[in-house]
Parts: C-alpha cells; sequence; structure tokens
C-alpha cells in the first residue's frame, strides 16, 4: 500500500492517505507547490508535486523534479535538489542518464538542460562584484533581499582567512559544492562549516532568520535621551511578561549578536554592588559592539549590528524572530545620512519604529515639568530641537523607501516620552496603577493587551505633547498613519550622581514603569499578541475625514482630529468613559 510524505523545508512529514492530502490542498494548509513523496515501503520512492496528486490539471509542469540550477562554469553546474535543498558540484557527463538521487533526502530528481545552464553567469555569488538578484530572505546587517540557494558559508579551517568584503583577519566565506554524509557543507580543507552569511556583505547570519520570519523595529531619539537604557530594560522586561502573560518565550536568538545589549542588561540588572550607582555607556557613531566596517562596491561603509531575539509561544504558531537597532543620537543629526555610514537605512525596513522623546532636552518641558532634584535636570543641561530630529528620519525614510511626498507611511510610530519619574506630578496618569492587561481573555485564552488603557494614556500624553512641541506631534501625524505616545520611566526612580560626577541609577531601586508597552504595542499591531478595546460606553460623535476620526472634545468642546488608530477604542477623560467611533469599514461589517 502506498503512503505519502510532505516534505517541509527538507523534513519529511507523513505517512497521509491521498484523502488526508485532499483535504489538506483543499482547505489551503498546503500550497501548490508542496512536494509529495509516494513511498510503496522501500523508505525511497518517487516525489511528486501536490497538484499532480489531488489536481492533475493545475500541474505545473515540473511533475519531472528538475533540480534548481544555481551557477555553471566551465560545463560544472551547481545545482540544488528541489526537495531539500542540497546542494551539488557536478558534470552533466557523469550522469549521461540525467537522473540523481540526492543524498540527503533520498529523493530522484533530473538535472537541468545544458541550455539552461548556459544561459546562467559564470561568476560564482561568492565574488564580491556578483549581482545577487532579489529573493525572500532579508540581511539584518546590510538590508539585501536574496534567496536561501546564495546563502554563503563560513570557513572553519584556521589557514582559511582573508575575505575580499570583511578583510584579511575574518575567516573566508565560500559557496557550498561539497557536502559530507549530514549534509553540511565542507570548506576547502574539508572541515564541516555549519555558520551561514550574507551573499553581499558577508557577515555572519544566524541560521533562525534563514527559517522563521522576522520582525524588524527601529529605535530612535537625541542624544542622551536615553535610548540604551531603554532598549536593556524592554528586552528585559519582555523576558518576564510575555512568558508570565502572552504564554510566549522571549530569548536570545544569537547571544554573540547580542553580546553587547546583554552586558548592558547584566550591569543593570545583575550587578556585584546593587547599591552603587551605575551608569551606561553613551552609544557610539561607530565601532566594535556598535557596528561592522565591510568594504562594498569599493568603499568601505559602516552597517549598523542588529539585536536579535526569538519570539516562540506557547503553541508554537506564531515563531518569529524580532531584529532591534539602536543609534547614536548624532546619526539622526540632518546631514549624517552618508553612503560610507549607513546606520539609520534600517528606518524604511521596520515593522515598527520607536522615537524616543526626552523631556529633560526640551527647553519648556525641562523648565516647567521637569523635577530639579534629577541630576539630569539639575547638572549638564542640554537642549535639542527634537521635532527637527523627527522631520530629519521622516526624511531618510521616504528616500530609502523612494516614497512620494503625498505618500503616507504604514509603519506603527511610538513616541515614547521618556524620564517619566521627573515630570509624573504633572501628567493624570499613575502609571504604577495602571494595569495593561483587561478581565477577559482572547479566544484561545490568552491575555489580551488593554488598548483601551493604553490608547487612554495616548491621548492624555498626546494633549500634553500638543501645548509643548506641537510641532514633533504634527509632523509624526501627518506622515504616519499610525502614531502612539506613551510615558515610560527606565529607572522607575529619580537618578543619581556619585562623587565623580557620574549620572547613573542604583540598581538595587531599579523598578521600570511601562518599559515593555511600546513593544507590545507594536507586537499586537503586528497580530503577535491579541488586543482588546472597544465597549459599550458613551459614543462620541464624530466622522472620518480621511484616515483621521475628528469629533468635539467632551470637555472643552474643542475639535480633536485623530489617528485613525484610535478607532473604536474606549478613552476615559477626566474619570469618564467614551467610545470613539469605529472606522466606515468596521461599521459596514457590524450593520
Amino acid at each position: 500500500m502506498e503512503e505519502y510524505f510532505i516534505f517541509d523545508n527538507g523534513v519529511q512529514i507523513g505517512p497521509y492517505s491521498i484523502g488526508q492530502l485532499e483535504k489538506m490542498f483543499r482547505g489551503k494548509m498546503i500550497s501548490d507547490d508542496t512536494v509529495v513523496r509516494i513511498s510503496g515501503g522501500s523508505g525511497n520512492g518517487r516525489c511528486v508535486s501536490i497538484c499532480e496528486l489531488v489536481k492533475p490539471e493545475n500541474a505545473a509542469g515540473n511533475g519531472d523534479n528538475t533540480a534548481r540550477l544555481l551557477s555553471c562554469e566551465n560545463g560544472v553546474m551547481r545545482i540544488a535538489c528541489p526537495v531539500c535543498g542540497q546542494h551539488y558540484k557536478l558534470t552533466p557527463e557523469l550522469h549521461p542518464s540525467g537522473e540523481c538521487e540526492c543524498i540527503k533526502c533520498r529523493a530522484s530528481f533530473r538535472l537541468p538542460r545544458r541550455q539552461t545552464a548556459a544561459s546562467l553567469p559564470d561568476t560564482p555569488w561568492d565574488d564580491p562584484e556578483t549581482e545577487i538578484p532579489d529573493g525572500d530572505l532579508l540581511c539584518p546587517h546590510c538590508w539585501k533581499s536574496f534567496d536561501r540557494d546564495y546563502v554563503l558559508y563560513i570557513s572553519v579551517h584556521p589557514s582559511l582567512f582573508g575575505d575580499p568584503v570583511l578583510g584579511d583577519y575574518v575567516p573566508k566565506r565560500f559557496v557550498p559544492t561539497v557536502f559530507n554524509q549530514a549534509g553540511q557543507p565542507l570548506d576547502a580543507c574539508g572541515l564541516p562549516a555549519t555558520e551561514m552569511a550574507c551573499p553581499r556583505c558577508h557577515l555572519r547570519i544566524p541560521a533562525g532568520l534563514l527559517d522563521t520570519p522576522a520582525l524588524y523595529f527601529s529605535i530612535a531619539g537625541a542624544t542622551s535621551s536615553g535610548k540604551s537604557y531603554f532598549l536593556t530594560c524592554l528586552t528585559h522586561q519582555l523576558r518576564k511578561s510575555l512568558p508570565e502573560h502572552f504564554g510566549a518565550a522571549f530569548f536570545d536568538a544569537d547571544p554573540r549578536l547580542n553580546e553587547t545589549l546583554n552586558a548592558y542588561e547584566k550591569q543593570l540588572f545583575m550587578p556585584l554592588e546593587p547599591d552603587h550607582i551605575t551608569a551606561l555607556p553613551a552609544t557610539q557613531i561607530s565601532g566594535d559592539g556598535i557596528s561592522d566596517r565591510v568594504r562594498l562596491d569599493q568603499v568601505e561603509i559602516e552597517l549598523p549590528k542588529p539585536f536579535v531575539f526569538e519570539f516562540r509561544s506557547r503553541d508554537n504558531a506564531d515563531d518569529l524572530n524580532m531584529i532591534f537597532y539602536d543609534n547614536s543620537g548624532e546619526m539622526f543629526i540632518p546631514g549624517r545620512d552618508e553612503w560610507v555610514n549607513q546606520a539609520t537605512h534600517h528606518l524604511s525596513h521596520s515593522d515598527g519604529i520607536m522615537f524616543l522623546f526626552d523631556p529633560a532636552n526640551d527647553a519648556a518641558m525641562r523648565l516647567s515639568l521637569c523635577d530639579k532634584r534629577d541630576p539630569q535636570i539639575s547638572r549638564n543641561p542640554r537642549v535639542t530641537d527634537q521635532a527637527v530630529l523627527l522631520n530629519e528620519m521622516i526624511n531618510r525614510i521616504r528616500r530609502h523607501a523612494n516614497m512620494l511626498s503625498s505618500d503616507s507611511c504604514k509603519i506603527p510610530l511610538v513616541i515614547v516620552v521618556g524620564k517619566y519619574d521627573t515630570w509624573r506630578e504633572h501628567f493624570p496618569e499613575d502609571l504604577s496603577r495602571l494595569p495593561i492587561l483587561p478581565d477577559q481573555n482572547s479566544s484561545d485564552g490568552r491575555n489580551c493587551l488593554d488598548m483601551n488603557k493604553i490608547l487612554s494614556v495616548s491621548f492624555a500624553l498626546r494633549g500634553m505633547m500638543l501645548q509643548y512641541a506641537p510641532g514633533l506631534v504634527n509632523a509624526a501625524e501627518s506622515f504616519f498613519d499610525e502614531v502612539y505616545f506613551v510615558p515610560v520611566s527606565n529607572f522607575g526612580t529619580l537618578a543619581e550622581q556619585d562623587e565623580g560626577g557620574v549620572i547613573g541609577v542604583v540598581p538595587g531601586k531599579l523598578s521600570p514603569l511601562w518599559a515593555e508597552v511600546p513593544l507590545l504595542l507594536l507586537l499586537a499591531r503586528n497580530q503577535q499578541i491579541p488586543e482588546f478595546r472597544g465597549g459599550s460606553q458613551a459614543p462620541l460623535t464624530g466622522k472620518f475625514s480621511g484616515e483621521h476620526i475628528v469629533f468635539a472634545h467632551p470637555e472643552s468642546g474643542k475639535y480633536v482630529r485623530l489617528p485613525g488608530n484610535y478607532a473604536g477604542a474606549v478613552l476615559q477623560i477626566n474619570g469618564r468613559e467614551f467610545q470613539l467611533p469605529e472606522t466606515p469599514e468596521d461599521n459596514a461589517c457590524l450593520n
């Protein structure tokens, strides 16, 4: 009796019956290009596409299961097994029948035709001059997209040093052509290589990025706004809140890439002397731990180092990588967006941007709101027009994404207003008493993020920002479709100054407030954790104007124009709850 096995990323799953395969195909649980092995008990069998089995009239004509041709040089073909992706280097003369069997998955496949091989370029893709075609994968270093077949491997043998892109003291990158019995590529000295690299910048890529989708999050802000403290506290809090509240694990996908951030976390949250003031170093423009220097297009350039984490849900349905970028505030000064330093090019690839606004750097808020007992306020005064930095960030996104001046940006923006402890007395909400989880859960039993609470705080903070920094609010809401305002305290206490004049925090007093909320908000907007909004409260009369909601403020009577991301939310205003109107599409669905 024949059995059927599905191949998914080189892994064999099954056996299934033909009826089960038909149900999976009709229910779109498997795609048209799914490969199925038909086995009669021999353990090998032949491989066909799912269409040939359940819908032969729509078969793509690739039933012969031809290998993918990667390159051809001097009559030698580099091919990949169409089932598991195993690479080979061979000549057609060695296989006159045109048939081969994969040593890894044991699938039978055909060699590509000679005329197809003749049309491919002879230059291998480990040559920096080779143009790599775009694909489904994205390098987290240089943001080049490419297919998995173009991944390079990193040599292991200590004699194989010297790379044309990374320099003389870096292990050589190579195109895999020879493999051992385990399917691992062998370097020029015969040692198995396990680490992979980008075909363009040659920087190391964690293996998980090739198998799991990724979300990219950028952090921007002025110098001394506390970006490094914020990212450190953010990731530290996520390690606790995601497992506790959302049943998801959050951990380092690559400890080597996260080395700098992990050192910061250890310094703040695992100190040997928790009663002594500690301070993180200011983020540098470039240097070890911050960026990598590579040679592309005959020019040496700086690329930012990403911090890579893995997000794994309890049901293994939403596994993904989360990649963070932290830049020096100097990189957002107008004119610093240079070819030789591409530190902020990640902004146009982001799935969410967190712009850290520092009230201590704003002249009006510093004088009117901030607590002078904090040495960040009373010592070393610094004033920056942070609206200029935001506008520079917007201009860079436009240029690198090739946007028209009339285009709006679909990337969610969270304006993180930091150092909450220095201005908390002037804000109507006490963050220490505001839970972010509602009473009810999602349909699958997981906690929901309370968007009503977050949007109520955002609305109140937006009003305060309009009073002190209206240019920044207007610039943000004119370009981004989704804008949120979130107050954050990295420390949960005022900063302190030691005898040497260093301003920092006593680790034993650390108790961050809402440090993880900006990222939880972005995860919810990217459909990774469930959210809750709306209710049956007193409705606010309003209408939609384009993508914005326009309504009369229930207290002042003045008209308010909010981005559409507030639609349907219940806002708490002076102790009373009001529900904003739903989007026209939502109303149509309800009717």
